[in-house]
């Protein structure tokens, strides 16, 4: 394999992540939403995403991982628009 197809499958793979995290995007939010409130509010909130004696050990798990998941569309999302404005600048 030459290294232009590396790349593009590289290319490809990133963009099918991106595709598939944006997809659950909504829920990571409010994973990490509930994750900051719970320390705050959780006496007074009912959360969907979170069983109290689990609690814990799925933010320990998961939290993490879903904060990375968040950043890399928000970076992602940033290089694209970014590379279209480029684009739009060269066209003229």
């Amino acid at each position: 394999m030459d290294a232009r197809q590396q790349l593009e499958e590289t290319n490809a793979a990133i963009t099918t992540a991106a595709l598939l995290l944006g997809a659950v995007k909504p829920t990571l939010e409010q994973f990490m939403r509930e994750s900051r409130d719970m320390d705050n509010f959780g006496h007074i909130t009912d959360p969907t995403l979170w069983m109290k004696p689990e609690r814990r050990a799925t933010e320990a798990l998961l939290k993490p991982l879903y904060q990375a998941a968040l950043d890399f569309l928000r970076t992602h999302d940033k290089q694209i628009a970014e590379a279209k404005a480029t684009l739009e600048k060269a066209r003229g």
